[in-house]
């Protein structure tokens, strides 16, 4: 046992020294987190930006340039109580928004006035530039009102003819979103586990493949494996090397969430975000139950390629397996069953996501996923250690 252990050290040790001297992967692997982290500060903020500026036009007053507002003072009227300042406009309107002097402008036909008296339709214009982002919020009031005028209009018409509204619409519906800016700003908040997840089946991916596939190609394998030491001890000093790895990643990821916790402003958006450096240690401590799994699953994919590339591609279309159960769970939060607290990925994703979003810690959620991953750890690291000393894994025949 003592023989065990000081090999296993060895071979972790030098397995640390190749690592850091392979300058370029430790880059990509520690580049992984920054840009996770980054894209979940900027989904963030777009939130927070789209919400403000929802906000700010609710709040100040919209202007509404009018081609033609003497035809349809009712209308003209209407608008101006609900808010929207009514400003003349020459015939040049149209031109103005192409060329960007007007955001928008409503274009009432010349004959609109003797058409309103008569009871005909008019066909009003409202100009835009589309492409204009900002004006949507202001555009879509506007129409809205238009329509509110348009069905007061028709209704006040059948009633003078003496024909109730109902008649013309039966069923009147009434739009209640209930989709809010908290609501949205959870859903961010809600892909947090899925992106530290995919962090461990990532960080180590390179090294792993180099450690057993690219030391075949390279016949370096062969000759570790003629000597006397066991081949658990060579799988699992190689091995730790990749959990270290994946270890350090994710402290810096928590590490860039604690910051990005602390300073962007979630409050805006109505949600207290609540994360304390405890929850962030105990979200890495379920994280490494992953990592146990990811790793050991990470050599015995790669042990079976043909070339340290072959590796990588393997390992690479590996990412799928987290993927499908998050995406899943992503897309039907109301989807979890007890069972799932027993399933690889899906009983670290519950915790992670209680831990994260102020959820009740069960203590025996945690439990069930450390012991789900240690045991298919183990039968993972088994395989693939009886697998070293077979001929067409050591010298890539067949």
């Amino acid at each position: 046992m003592h023989n065990f252990i000081k090999t296993l050290l060895i071979v972790w040790r030098k397995e640390w020294r190749d690592a850091l001297r392979d300058k370029k992967s430790l880059r990509m692997a520690f580049l992984m987190p920054v840009y996770f982290v980054g894209v979940f500060v900027a989904s963030s903020l777009f939130i927070i930006h789209m919400s403000n500026q929802s906000r700010a036009t609710t709040s100040e007053p919209i202007k509404l340039s009018v081609v033609g507002a003497e035809q349809l003072p009712a209308l003209v009227m209407w608008l101006e109580e609900r808010g929207v300042q009514v400003q003349a406009a020459d015939e040049q309107a149209y031109q103005q928004v192409q060329n960007g002097q007007l955001d928008y402008a409503l274009i009432v036909p010349e004959d609109a006035r003797e058409k309103f008296a008569t009871g005909e339709s008019i066909e009003l214009a409202l100009v835009f530039d589309a492409t204009n982002n900002k004006l949507q919020g202001a555009l879509h009031f506007v129409r809205q009102q238009i329509w509110s005028w348009n069905g007061r209009i028709g209704s006040l018409r059948l009633l003078s003819r003496g024909i109730s509204p109902a008649v013309v619409n039966p069923v009147v519906v009434r739009d209640l979103n209930v989709a809010s800016d908290q609501k949205m700003g959870f859903f961010v908040m809600a892909s947090l586990p899925m992106l530290l997840i995919l962090t461990v089946f990532m960080a180590s991916v390179g090294f792993s493949a180099d450690m057993t596939a690219g030391e075949r190609e390279r016949r370096s394998l062969e000759s570790l494996l003629i000597t006397p030491a066991p081949s658990g001890a060579l799988l699992l000093g190689k091995w730790l090397n990749s959990l270290s790895l994946t270890l350090l990643v994710l402290i810096v990821e928590l590490s860039l969430l604690a910051i990005a916790f602390a300073y962007v402003p979630f409050k805006e958006l109505g949600l207290r975000v609540d994360v304390t450096p405890l929850d962030l240690l105990l979200a890495l401590a379920v994280l490494m139950s992953m990592a146990l799994v990811a790793t050991a699953l990470q050599f015995l994919i790669s042990i079976f390629a043909r070339s340290f590339k072959d590796a990588q591609t393997y390992m690479g279309l590996m990412i799928f397996i987290p993927m499908i159960p998050l995406f899943y769970t992503l897309i039907n939060p109301g989807a979890y069953t007890d069972w799932f607290r027993w399933v690889p990925v899906l009983a670290q994703q519950l915790v992670v996501k209680d831990l994260l979003l102020g959820g009740a810690l069960s203590l025996q959620a945690f439990a069930q996923a450390w012991v789900v991953a240690v045991i298919l750890a183990a039968l993972l690291l088994t395989f693939t250690a009886q697998q070293l000393r077979k001929p067409t894994i050591v010298y890539g025949a067949g």
